[in-house]
């Protein structure tokens, strides 16, 4: 093989698969990216067999061909190469010759027949969502997604689109809790979904954290579609492809706290700042502050035999009866963090009921925070 390219499309489509090809795996072709040069144009193909990152970009190719490189290496030859045309030649032993005026680099790559195999999607039907939509989602409900491996269904978010049109995602670590659901557009209203998107998927946290570094804003369409147990999404000359977890997502609506009569009105900056304070000499095993409502006034008081004690308060609109509950500071953060409002809502019930937090210019989203004992 043999091909002509620009350094920067080379440089980008290479960075878009950085983060599924795998440094540590057993299998060392999982390292490699595979290179096809053919119809003048490459497509580069990445894996780690549960995530498959598919992209390419026009170049010259002189001679067609296919070979495996390793990602990393490639990418980091490339992209520090000055001149902004690269040739890369591949040898009979898999070697790949790079040359950018007088810069050059050898890499040794493998067969192309070695690399695993990369599933077909012809005839998959595709349905709009939208990027902005999309990365929306998985920005508010990445962060409470569970690491845990012995709970494999909770892994992940669930995404489920109702016939009517209306798309969610959940995810939960048994800590925190995110929900949000968009109301329909019109072309999804329109749409006639399958039954398994009715039912809901399960989507692998790595699977989104790839969407998310992958998916360019300025590009607004964005499309998915199912075969077999995975899920794939087509996103200009980008497709990625994510197995789905085998299980059964919790139903959450069970397990939702009733709408609290004890509601605070807070300024997010202001909130932010108080935790970030307590933060400070909080206990660090189980980062444990207090937060107390009242009148006019939030209260967040923390205190640890070592690390000493602080105290702040912050102006509040409360309507309710007086009321303070604990909480592990970081969960408070990083739900504060994927918020965009100015102002948030919180619904406190008792010291051992979950916490509902909302923006308060956005009713698609809730928030939940399990209370620690103080």
């Amino acid at each position: 093989m043999k091909i002509r390219i620009t350094r920067e499309a080379l440089t980008q489509e290479l960075f878009k698969v950085q983060g599924v090809v795998n440094q540590k795996s057993t299998l060392a072709i999982l390292s490699n990216a595979l290179l096809v040069a053919e119809d003048d144009q490459l497509t580069i193909h990445a894996t780690d067999l549960d995530v498959t990152i598919s992209t390419s970009c026009p170049c010259e190719v002189l001679e067609p061909g296919k070979v495996t490189l390793q990602a990393r290496r490639l990418f980091d030859v490339v992209k520090n190469m000055r001149p902004s045309e690269v040739e890369l030649t591949t040898e009979p032993n898999h070697y790949a010759q790079l040359k950018a005026g007088e810069t050059q680099a050898k890499l040794p790559g493998m067969p192309a027949e070695s690399f695993a195999n990369i599933a077909s999607f012809e005839g998959v039907s595709f349905y709009p969502v939208g990027t902005a939509r999309l990365l929306d989602m998985i920005e508010k409900t990445l962060f409470s997604i569970s690491t845990d491996e012995g709970r494999p269904s909770l892994n992940g978010a669930f995404f489920r689109v109702s016939a009517e049109g209306t798309f969610a995602m959940i995810s939960t670590d048994g800590h925190r809790l995110s929900r949000i659901a968009l109301a329909p557009t019109p072309e999804s209203a329109a749409t006639r979904w399958p039954a398994e998107l009715s039912r809901g998927v399960i989507i692998s946290r790595k699977g989104l954290a790839e969407l998310k570094r992958t998916l360019d804003i300025s590009n607004p369409e964005l499309s998915f579609g199912l075969k077999d147990n995975n899920i794939v999404f087509k996103h200009g000359p980008t497709q990625v492809s994510i197995r789905l977890i085998d299980g059964t997502f919790p139903d959450v609506d069970q397990v939702l706290p009733r709408e609290s009569d004890v509601k605070a009105i807070i300024r997010r900056a202001d909130l932010i700042h108080a935790l970030k304070y307590a933060a400070i000499v909080a206990p660090p095993k189980t980062g444990n502050v207090r937060i107390a409502f009242n009148e006019s006034e939030c209260e967040v008081h923390t205190q640890d035999a070592e690390q000493g004690e602080s105290r702040d308060v912050i102006p509040i609109e409360f309507s309710g009866n007086a009321v303070q509950a604990g909480y592990n500071y970081r969960y408070l953060l990083d739900v504060l963090g994927v918020i965009d409002g100015d102002e948030i809502t919180m619904e406190i019930i008792d010291t051992l009921s979950p916490t509902m937090i909302r923006d308060a210019s956005r009713d698609d989203l809730l928030f939940v925070v399990m209370p620690m004992r103080i």
